[in-house]
């Protein structure tokens, strides 16, 4: 099995049964090689997750060669071309009332802390990627361990950043981030080929869901594509629901079957593999269809268990914090189960964190008394 973004955007190289990839939007050619003899070894493959919006032409000259096609899903894509900036996509995709409350959540990220929009995105030093790529693990170990799942782009993360490194020092690849004093709280990965750019991994830290930053880190990624010349920006299938809403043209998600054994045996091995995938892609949907695979997920024990604290956050008396002292700044308290009601009340107050001021409610050890300027909260952690 071939997975085509890898053999498309990190190797350069498919199997010689394949000739070239046209994009058949305008008639590129994105892939060729010259006619090779034909081969002794004959077989059959899979090529996964091929946008529909490419034709694989088959190489002939190795000999007989057949191809099936079953399309899987769906893959979303963003027209850059037709935007001359971020602002023009926002119009075109969003209502006024949206709008406004995107450029809201990013005015107040940008009261509440000191952001930077940082794209990587050729020469970089090698211990700086390692570090964002150590940050990314742990925003979607974060990530998901809050929503109780497990999310199966781990166990490809070490790979997927052997690919990006190389790529990212010629160009053909790019770490986009956001950074809250100084820390990164959202990383999305793209590679490129071409004028093509397609979305490959993003987290953002959820302790931040109140800033909306994972619209923010799109919208302003997207930005950065248009002003770059990129014609689109392919966001690849999964999360429709999401998708939908940001992409231009919505193509199929295939899986293309090649076969160059022409025996009797090669062509029922051939027929049999894509009539249990098709048989295999039938009851997936209508495992979903009928809510199957969640059950299936929870009785084979995919949901990750995870203890979500609950903080009761009460407005006091300000005088109450005076009787604690000082207080400590929120980067000296190590209680993370605060960091979510603390960015939830910087939010609603638009004051800077950095500013905010927490004293422990001694004896209690589980009640910090919150100073926002002359706003004074109870913070308990249950």
């Amino acid at each position: 099995k071939i997975i085509f973004l890898k053999a498309f955007l990190s190797l350069n190289r498919f199997p010689r049964e394949i000739k070239s990839i046209e994009d058949l939007r305008d008639g590129q050619t994105l892939y060729g090689k010259p006619d090779q003899s034909p081969s002794k070894n004959k077989r059959s493959l899979i090529v996964q997750d091929v946008p529909g919006y490419l034709k694989l032409h088959l190489n002939t000259s190795t000999g007989k060669v057949s191809c099936r096609t079953i399309s899987t899903q769906k893959t979303y894509v963003v027209d850059l071309e037709h935007y001359p900036d971020g602002d023009a996509y926002l119009q075109k995709h969003f209502g006024t009332k949206s709008r406004s409350a995107l450029r809201r959540y990013k005015k107040r990220l940008e009261t509440c802390f000191t952001v930077q929009y940082e794209v990587y995105h050729g020469p970089m030093d090698k211990e700086n990627f390692d570090h964002l790529f150590e940050k990314l693990r742990e925003l979607m170990v974060h990530r998901f361990e809050q929503k109780n799942e497990h999310n199966y782009e781990l166990q490809h993360l070490d790979e997927i950043k052997a690919d990006v490194y190389p790529k990212l020092l010629q160009k053909q690849a790019n770490l986009f981030v956001i950074y809250a004093n100084n820390r990164p709280v959202s990383i999305r990965i793209n590679m490129m080929k071409g004028k093509l750019a397609y979305y490959i991994l993003s987290a953002y830290d959820p302790d931040y869901d109140i800033f909306r930053l994972g619209k923010l880190d799109m919208w302003q990624n997207i930005d950065w594509l248009i002003g770059q010349g990129y014609a689109k920006y392919d966001l690849l299938k999964g999360y429709g629901y999401i998708k939908e809403r940001w992409a231009d043209q919505i193509h199929g998600n295939d899986l293309v079957f090649i076969n160059s054994d022409h025996s009797l045996f090669g062509q029922m091995k051939f027929n049999m593999l894509v009539w249990k995938t098709k048989l295999k892609i039938a009851a997936v949907k209508m495992a979903k269809r009928i809510k199957l695979d969640k059950l299936i997920r929870k009785w084979k024990g995919d949901q990750v268990p995870y203890k979500m604290e609950s903080v009761e956050t009460v407005l006091v008396n300000d005088a109450k914090f005076t009787e604690g002292g000082e207080g400590k700044r929120i980067l000296d308290i190590s209680k993370s189960e605060l960091t979510k009601p603390l960015l939830q009340l910087a939010y609603k107050h638009q004051f800077p964190v950095d500013q905010i001021l927490i004293n422990q409610n001694a004896p209690y050890e589980n009640e910090y008394y919150v100073q926002l300027q002359n706003e004074c909260y109870l913070l308990k952690i249950k």
